[in-house]
């Protein structure tokens, strides 16, 4: 979502995406908090403790979409 400005989030104005990156990033400076930013690719395939994709359904979950990690059998 960084450098797209121009994405309309829930009727908001153009350009709030930045503009609240940047009052995060200034909150941040003052020590009130702690950014960290993701690159969104592949995030809902890559396990997020062992950063292996062997992220498979669970079967007996129903109507949900729940990922289990074969090689560190997380949720």
């Amino acid at each position: 979502m960084f450098g797209k400005d121009l994405v309309r989030l829930k009727d908001l104005r153009c350009g709030v995406t930045g503009m609240f990156y940047q009052a995060l990033k200034k909150r941040e400076k003052a020590g009130d908090l702690v950014v960290v930013t993701i690159d969104e690719y592949l995030t809902s395939q890559v396990c997020s403790k062992c950063s292996t994709c062997t992220l498979e359904k669970v079967s007996p979950v129903v109507g949900f979409s729940v990922l289990a990690c074969t090689a560190c059998y997380t949720l």
